[in-house]
């Protein structure tokens, strides 16, 4: 297959986003916006399509709009393990900030510093399929799904594979296979009955419906899909192994970035006020991104002497995994922890939400990720 022919499949692959990442790859970043958007940075680009990496959604799809779930369903409380139980256990089973954080940077620098040919990332996504209601920024759907408007609810899920494979000298090999594991559920049995009587429409999922059959695509050019991102600079994939080891280098590479940001970012964007909101809300990025053991280490140390970050209690995520949730003051961001491994579990952002409804957001659960030898490999579960 031609380069074009590649080209062409991965757009039909992923219509929400490809076509504007090419144009401008850091307008991918919709989601991200919003957040910095509401913690006081000036306008972002209308272009912006509502997509996140590594996950594309589709908006608009025979008139329902698609959203992520809300907010009062996205994690359950759990108690602590017991007194002082796990890292950062206080003597009455609570957890302290600072204590924790710093548990995790300890847990992370004694992780082994293994590299691969590819690192692999495997991701679920919820959307709530919400009934279409028009209001100010929310266009009237082209057409009506099976003739009339859609009047149920439902949440859909699904898991979609990456790969990002280092060739030689600086060329990448990339690829991405989904739409996974496809669930759907309804919040009643009212809102099943009037999808059937709808006729059962296919509903969004991560890159395709609920009838979509998992496609595997592997191209060799656009690497902003998959690079991470401060602010508004994106990291160069090759060089993510590069990035300073310590806190203290680390620190200061992050706070010339945010300087810059602050004077006026790419696309409009300025960096927030709280030099601490601004590193937690791209923290997530680097923590998926295969940086080293001692990266990811003097990442979570700085956020533990930020004042702005703080943990808000043990949780179980939508996969029934427990962990522990830190927030920032200041964003609408939630990123939950293994209190063992401090591997990240999930990111969680309430930003968005439509008219009428309550607010919205986008769930990721990270169910994978490590390196493996090729692509299309993925490691032990």
């Amino acid at each position: 297959m031609k380069q074009d022919e590649i080209d062409n499949l991965i757009v039909a692959l992923k219509p929400a986003a490809v076509a504007d990442l090419a144009e401008d790859a850091y307008a991918r970043r919709a989601d991200v916006a919003q957040v910095r958007a509401r913690a006081g940075a000036s306008a972002v680009n209308p272009r912006v399509v509502p997509a996140r990496r590594p996950v594309r959604r589709l908006a608009l799809a025979g008139g329902v709009t698609a959203v992520a779930a809300a907010a009062t369903a996205l994690a359950v409380a759990i108690p602590s393990d017991g007194p002082g139980a796990g890292p950062g256990g206080g003597q009455d089973g609570t957890l302290d900030t600072r204590t924790f954080l710093l548990a995790s940077a300890k847990t992370a620098a004694e992780q082994p510093a293994t590299r691969g040919a590819c690192w692999y990332k495997r991701t679920r996504m919820w959307q709530d399929i919400l009934p279409f209601k028009p209001g100010p920024g929310v266009p009237t759907p082209a057409r009506k799904s099976m003739g009339r408007s859609q009047n149920f609810q439902a949440r859909t899920a699904s898991s979609v594979e990456d790969w990002a494979c280092a060739q030689s000298g600086t060329r990448m090999r990339f690829g991405t296979n989904g739409p996974l594991d496809i669930k759907v559920t309804f919040p009643t049995k009212k809102d099943e009955a009037a999808w059937k009587a709808a006729g059962s429409p296919p509903l969004d999922v991560n890159d395709g419906t609920t009838v979509s059959k998992p496609r595997m695509v592997t191209y060799s050019k656009g690497s902003h899909l998959v690079n991470p991102v401060i602010g508004s600079h994106e990291i160069e994939w090759k060089t993510i192994a590069k990035l300073p080891a310590t806190d203290g280098a680390l620190e200061s590479y992050l706070r010339r970035l945010w300087q810059q940001d602050r004077r006026g970012g790419a696309h409009g964007y300025t960096a927030p006020a709280d030099f601490g909101e601004y590193v937690f809300v791209s923290a997530w990025d680097l923590f998926m991104a295969p940086t080293t053991p001692d990266t990811r280490a003097a990442l979570y140390r700085i956020l533990a002497r930020t004042p702005s970050v703080r943990v808000t209690g043990q949780i179980k995520d939508r996969l029934g995994r427990p962990g522990v949730a830190v927030t920032a003051q200041g964003t609408s961001v939630r990123l939950v922890v293994d209190r063992k491994s401090a591997q990240l579990l999930d990111f969680e952002d309430r930003s968005s939400a439509l008219p009428g409804k309550p607010a919205g957001g986008e769930y990721l659960a990270f169910e994978s990720q490590g390196w493996v030898n090729k692509l299309g490999a993925a490691p032990a579960r």
